[in-house]
């Protein structure tokens, strides 16, 4: 009984993540992300328009295996948390699994990114400071939680 208990609750978890997972991805038909937002601003080739695709592709599939698992760390911390038994070193621990997860998902982003300047030409790499970061902005709906408070609200 116990085994069918933890296979379902696995289960359930996995589908918990898939769904949470593909509900965050941008909407294609939503305008968000497509074309990276920047392929005017950089006046990117259709080359480099490639190339910057499949880095992202390659970064998403190489690193799935780490976002699941920092996903599952998270809810093992969220479960942890809520449970008054749980001891100040536990979730220590746990915590410290959590950040070496991220970091090493921060090291690929940054390795990625780099990979990434190097499809750009010297002079679109100078654009790079000037261009506007819409997430802060009037952007797409995928980013307006970012706005920050209201200026009515005290």
């Amino acid at each position: 009984m116990k085994r069918v208990f933890i296979t379902i609750f696995a289960l359930a978890v996995c589908a918990a993540f898939v769904v949470s997972a593909h509900a965050l991805q941008p909407s294609e038909k939503s305008g968000c992300h497509k074309g990276f937002g920047f392929k005017k601003f950089l006046n990117l080739s259709d080359e480099q328009l490639a190339k910057m695709k499949e880095l992202r592709n390659r970064f998403h599939n190489e690193t799935r295996d780490l976002r699941y698992s920092l996903a599952i760390k998270r809810l093992e911390m969220r479960k942890l948390f809520t449970d008054p038994k749980t001891d100040d070193a536990q979730l220590l621990a746990k915590q410290k699994e959590i950040s070496k997860l991220r970091q090493q998902l921060w090291d690929k982003k940054a390795q990625m990114k780099i990979e990434w300047r190097k499809i750009l030409t010297p002079e679109q790499i100078a654009k790079l400071d000037k261009m506007p970061h819409k997430r802060h902005g009037k952007g797409c709906a995928c980013h307006r939680h970012h706005k920050g408070p209201s200026p009515t609200k005290g």
